[in-house]
């Protein structure tokens, strides 16, 4: 009866949680959307593919790659059940999932009230990368976070020291980036697609709201 119950959930949750194919599913699922997602930043090159900082200038694309290494843990976790990719998708969860979850809602709560803040109205986006960038990423982590993962230990004190932590470093980047390139990579979204503003055809744009 024993051995039953552990073959049906995740051999290293604490806590019950759906089987351990499920949880290679959503994060198979997870890598895929979030593959597809940086794929499209390199089919529509733009000014800031040659940068400095490339398109990591932004933190929507920064909390999209440390979700992505997150979710490599969690499926390497899943398929050899190792406690330490296990813990290491873990810690990688705690900066990923707050960062995605601000993101989803600041952009989405700015497009409710108007969405020219966050989008030109010239500009089309193409509602699959939309929801690619902006809500895929916190609804995946949201989904391992509530179904796949022990409950966090962190203290609200070490919390606030890790989002501190990543608010100064984002900020010293965004100077970093801003002495190479001579602009703040937020404040000139790049416009995806060829021609997009100067021939008259539609482009897509990712546009950052941090």
């Amino acid at each position: 009866m024993e051995s039953k119950a552990l073959t049906s959930r995740h051999p290293l949750q604490r806590l019950e949680s759906p089987s351990r194919s499920a949880s290679a599913l959503i994060h198979t699922l997870g890598l895929v959307s979030f593959s597809l997602t940086f794929k499209y930043l390199l089919d529509f090159p733009t000014f800031i593919n040659s940068s400095y900082g490339w398109h990591f200038q932004y933190l929507t694309i920064l909390g999209l790659s440390v979700a992505t290494l997150t979710f490599v843990c969690a499926l390497l976790a899943d398929l050899t059940l190792s406690p330490t990719l296990f813990r290491a998708k873990n810690i990688l969860a705690l900066c990923s999932t707050p960062l995605e979850v601000l993101i989803s809602i600041l952009y989405w709560g700015i497009s409710a009230i108007d969405r020219s803040l966050v989008v030109p109205p010239e500009i089309h986006i193409a509602p699959w990368a939309d929801i690619g960038f902006h809500a895929m990423p916190s609804i995946l982590l949201t989904l391992d976070l509530l179904f796949f993962s022990p409950p966090w230990t962190l203290g609200h004190v070490p919390a606030m020291g890790l989002s501190s932590a990543i608010a100064v470093g984002y900020w010293a980047w965004v100077e970093e980036c801003f002495r190479h390139n001579g602009l703040y990579a937020a404040a000139h979204p790049p416009v995806y697609g060829r021609g997009a503003a100067d021939d008259g055809q539609h482009g897509v744009a990712e546009m950052d709201v941090c």
